[in-house]
């Protein structure tokens, strides 16, 4: 039981237990206990005060991410005005620049540099791709807490659309526009439209809404779209984050058993998670990225 709530069994092994968890109620009350147990140890890990994050550092790292992705190049700096200050910045960037090579090059031709010597001995010395560069620190970051977040959304598609497993119960999507934001409302009615454009009626490939509300799973609230696509329970997940975003490619990954695409619309995270295969995953994604581009704009969000 402990496995198959911790997601350890083989997908074979899963279908063994969830068949005699169909006719035997003693097991399903123990394995309810077990997961709640397990949950509350959880929480009251998370919620311990020592391990709380400070919200004053949690603010300036917020605050640094957003400056990072709006600040203007070098080159924009540069060049951005027509001010004589702006010229001479120019040349001199120029002229330092010229001095950095010509020093290069005399570096180079001296054949008993140390650092060159021991840069020979160990080319891995430096592995670290974060290690010079506070942009790809930063890039790094993002990418984890991106990672984060759609590890958490696979998590409510398991314990929500699949298992009905919640500590909270969920609210309406109207609800939950009126306490969590308007980008809610009508979502249900925005996805279920932009599928059935491009996978039409009962044919085996169509689309069945199946439930829409706003559930909390993991401290992380999230409007909730559950369809049937292919015989395959599909969850379309939405969440607000203030994580910067370079593109609006549609980012694909995949956590035990489940594929998840996912992209950004403005303050918000789109995940598409199911079992179907990775491309027919993200091409869900893709289906309905510009039905909630448009949705978005619509209400401002």
């Amino acid at each position: 039981m402990d496995s198959y709530i911790s997601d350890e069994l083989l997908i074979e092994t899963n279908h063994e237990v969830l068949r005699h968890l169909e006719n035997c109620i003693d097991c399903r009350g123990e394995l309810a206990d077990r997961r709640n147990l397990k949950l509350r140890i959880r929480q009251t890990v998370k919620r311990a005060a020592e391990l709380q994050l400070d919200p004053v550092f949690a603010k300036r790292v917020a605050t640094g991410l957003r400056d990072m992705a709006l600040r203007p190049s070098f080159w924009d700096a540069a060049v951005g005005g027509n001010s004589l200050f702006n010229s001479r910045a120019m040349a001199f960037s120029f002229a330092s620049i010229i001095f950095l090579v010509l020093g290069g090059i005399v570096w180079l031709d001296l054949p008993n540099s140390p650092s060159k010597s021991q840069e020979a001995k160990n080319p891995q010395t430096n592995t670290n791709p974060t290690s010079n560069s506070s942009e790809s620190e930063i890039a790094y970051a993002v990418r984890v807490s991106w990672n984060d977040m759609t590890s958490q959304a696979i998590g409510d598609h398991k314990n929500c659309a699949v298992e009905f497993h919640l500590t909270e119960e969920p609210i309406s999507l109207d609800e939950a526009s009126v306490s969590h934001g308007a980008f809610n409302k009508d979502l249900d009615k925005t996805v279920v439209a932009a599928l059935k454009k491009v996978f039409r009626g009962n044919t085996p490939d169509g689309i069945e809404l199946l439930e829409a509300h706003s559930c909390l799973y993991d401290g992380r609230r999230f409007a909730h779209i559950v369809v049937r696509h292919n015989g395959r329970v599909v969850s379309l997940l939405i969440t607000d984050t203030d994580l910067p975003s370079d593109n609006d490619d549609i980012q694909s990954a995949r956590f035990d058993d489940a594929n998840a695409a996912g992209f950004h619309v403005g303050h918000h995270a789109v995940f598409v998670v199911s079992q179907l295969p990775e491309a027919e995953n993200a091409l869900l994604a893709r289906t309905i990225a510009p039905a909630i581009r448009l949705h978005a704009e619509k209400v401002g969000a």
